[in-house]
């Protein structure tokens, strides 16, 4: 009777196993469905925007199935190592950027409508930086609020608000 009761646990515990292995390839081609839906968006978004930024240098990426960036120079894709640390933050921001307006475009009106920019001018030229702000001033229609953590003082003259930090005795910030 043991042994049976056993068996039983066993047989049971396969089906189990079976039923958990099946929805882990469900859930596995649902991934991979999601993602050869929002990947062709995600990568013509990021273009429009490194189109942007990059005053019309780069104007293509390619975003493959393990979303590894290839950017198109002269006809050809080269990935993020070819360029330059500024040019591959950039690319990275303009792809950061693209998954908020996609997000952000797809919660509706329910959504936050905001971003949240970290340092993103530390590596940029003054030309550049222009660029960019002028183009997270074209996303103020999709993100209520975009704000911008910087040190990079000519940054402040481009922006409707600062909110300045600054620390004061004893460790504190005002």
């Amino acid at each position: 009777a043991r042994l049976e009761g056993v068996e039983r646990d066993i047989a049971e515990l396969d089906r189990r196993r079976e039923y958990l292995a099946r929805t882990v390839e469900l859930l596995d081609a649902f991934k991979k469905h999601v993602v050869a839906r929002i990947r062709p968006v995600l990568a013509a978004t990021t273009s429009e925007l490194l189109d942007k930024l990059s005053s019309g240098r780069y104007s293509q990426v390619e975003i493959d199935e393990d979303y590894a960036i290839k950017v198109l120079d002269d006809g050809q894709a080269f990935g993020l190592e070819r360029f330059s640390g500024g040019e591959e933050d950039m690319v990275n921001l303009c792809l950061r950027l693209a998954i908020s307006q996609l997000i952000a475009e797809r919660s509706g009106a329910g959504g936050l409508n905001m971003v949240v920019l970290d340092e993103i001018f530390g590596s940029q030229d003054p030309e550049r930086r222009r660029s960019i702000l002028l183009a997270l001033n074209g996303l103020s229609g999709i993100f209520r609020q975009i704000l911008l953590i910087t040190h990079i003082e000519d940054v402040r003259e481009s922006v409707s608000a600062v909110v300045q930090v600054s620390a004061v005795e004893g460790g504190a910030s005002v």
